[in-house]
């Protein structure tokens, strides 16, 4: 078992603002064109996908697979508006930083079914979220968000917490 100790918050930030020294948030921002720009940036195409599943506390809500040709980031089927937006987010983080989980050939096999696991370059899998690569890519997310002018009361929320607000007459 690996111990790590968790990054400090201000060596954090400072190193996740080191990884997009240079990258641009588009404007107006747009998941999809930040997905092209990832795209354009590292000279293959992204695709995003729904994952097959949905609800299953014990498996990932995201995911990134890079195979020679392409990367694909999977979100969680089901999952919010905004909740798929963080999960996308999330994985551009990885991408960004150039983080990569070596998985047991089973392991892609089980998950990815028919797709050939000598294709996959990369996949990054996570179930927990307290690694310095999971909170990096937090971070880097974040600071998307922050470039793209995100704010934490912006839009009406969706599903229950949307409706409360509709009940209620919560100011956003």
């Amino acid at each position: 078992m690996t111990w790590w100790r968790p990054l400090r918050s201000r060596s954090l930030r400072r190193r996740s603002r080191d990884r997009l020294a240079g990258f641009e948030v588009p404007k107006p921002f747009t998941i999809e064109a930040l997905c092209a720009k990832v795209s354009a940036g590292r000279g293959r195409t992204l695709y995003l996908h729904p994952l097959p599943y949905t609800g299953a506390a014990d498996l990932p809500c995201g995911m990134w697979v890079s195979t020679d040709k392409a990367d694909h980031i999977f979100h969680a089927r089901g999952a919010s508006a905004l909740h798929q937006q963080n999960i996308i987010l999330h994985e551009i983080g990885h991408m960004l930083c150039d983080h990569s989980l070596a998985d047991d050939e089973n392991g892609l096999t089980a998950l990815l079914g028919d797709l050939d696991p000598a294709m996959v370059r990369r996949v990054l899998l996570r179930t927990r979220y307290s690694t310095p690569e999971e909170q990096e890519a937090e971070m880097v997310a974040a600071l998307i968000r922050e470039q793209a002018g995100w704010t934490a009361g912006s839009g009406r929320p969706d599903g229950a917490l949307g409706l409360l607000d509709d009940v209620f007459g919560l100011p956003s």
